[in-house]
């Protein structure tokens, strides 16, 4: 789960999407400028072990 959410996050700054200063630590995911409340809830739902909204949101990332 994390590995996803990790990549996702990856994604989203090469694709500009969001900040180059957003991360994904060890216990923590940090993530700026997320332009919308639904991605950020899809992002988040992962976090929970719903990696389907996280597929929607970012479908490249994996």
């Amino acid at each position: 789960m994390y590995n996803a959410v990790r990549e996702a996050v990856i994604h989203l700054i090469r694709s500009q999407e969001i900040r180059p200063d957003s991360s994904a630590g060890p216990v923590y995911f940090d993530l700026h400028d997320v332009d919308s409340e639904g991605l950020a809830r899809e992002l988040a739902a992962a976090l929970y072990g719903d990696l389907q909204p996280l597929a929607r949101a970012v479908p490249h990332a994996s």
